[in-house]
């Protein structure tokens, strides 16, 4: 046959050549937004974990060290793993994202064993605002399944047999918002509750300025957690059991209460502190990655989603 007569035919006449490439194209960069979003998940975990590790060898533990060594070293190698990533993801990161991810980790590893502890605070928390930011910006991306993009783009109506798109669609915002928004703002609230309780632990008392933030980060984050509780109960009704981490929010929100009430009546009592640093960082650190696990396993869900948008694509009559 001549190679000049082999042409691509479409299985429906009213799609063209140039909408499977559009469809590719929108479900490949579908699939890098998910994982960037994983890698910046994880990225926020080591960062968290490395400001309460860095608040307590300020206050002069010593427990921490080795761990947050391998941390250190961890964070850079991530760091440098998700510049490389988004350099190949055609824009999905900005230049500019990039360049404030570096400096903002330059920043806090540079003398970070003269800082103030407050500046260290800060500075960390600041990094992983910017993490944050970027994952509500690819959740944003990533509402709309490929086929509703590629027909809004062709002008085309989806046919019956994909009518499903649109209900789809809308449970997946609200899955996008739930784990990209208000589950890591929670962690991101118990980190700093972690990072605060675990550096007045590790000095034994903790001063007035100190007793303010926490007491804040606390009250921020009961009201927080009320929302989510019934965000999640929702989404479990909504999904049909689809995400099985959700049942874990319910069932660690009694550890939850637990760190509350530990650092209410110990870190916050105004006199020396029971509760030892590394008792505090662990009882949290435990309650954050579930969270955090939540968010994993959601954008999983959404990838799975995307594979069946692209498996009811390719089977349209």
């Amino acid at each position: 046959m001549n190679e000049q007569a082999i042409q691509f035919r479409a299985p429906n006449p009213g799609v063209r050549f140039a909408d499977f490439e559009d469809f590719c194209a929108a479900y490949r960069q579908r699939r890098d937004a998910l994982s960037l979003i994983k890698q910046l998940n994880q990225m926020i975990k080591a960062v968290q974990r490395h400001r309460g590790m860095s608040m307590a060898l300020l206050a002069g533990s010593s427990h921490f060290q080795g761990d947050f060594d391998i941390l250190q070293c961890q964070v850079e190698r991530r760091l440098a793993s998700l510049e490389v990533f988004a350099a190949q993801t055609n824009g999905l990161l900005s230049h500019r994202d990039k360049v404030n991810l570096h400096n903002a980790w330059s920043t806090i590893r540079a003398d970070w064993q003269g800082d103030d502890v407050i500046d260290n605070f800060e500075l960390h928390s600041h990094f992983i605002d910017q993490l944050q930011i970027m994952i509500s910006g690819l959740a944003k991306f990533l509402e709309k399944p490929v086929s509703v993009i590629v027909a809004e783009k062709a002008n085309l109506e989806l046919p019956d047999e994909d009518a499903t798109a649109y209900p789809k669609m809308f449970k997946q915002i609200e899955l996008l918002n739930f784990a990209a928004r208000q589950v890591t703002t929670m962690a991101e609230q118990i980190g700093r509750i972690r990072a605060l309780a675990t550096y007045a632990a590790a000095k034994g008392i903790c001063d007035d300025h100190h007793n303010r933030k926490l007491r804040y980060a606390i009250s921020t984050a009961r009201a927080a957690n009320e929302k989510l509780r019934h965000q999640a109960e929702r989404l479990e009704y909504v999904l049909a059991g689809a995400l099985p981490s959700l049942t874990m929010i319910k069932t660690y929100e009694l550890k939850l209460m637990f760190l509350f009430n530990i650092v209410e009546a110990d870190v916050l009592s105004g006199a020396a502190i029971n509760t030892t640093s590394h008792n505090l960082f662990k009882l949290a650190t435990e309650i954050i990655d579930v969270y955090l696990k939540v968010v994993d396993e959601s954008m999983d869900l959404i990838s799975r989603w995307n594979d069946e948008d692209l498996e009811g694509w390719l089977c349209l009559v």
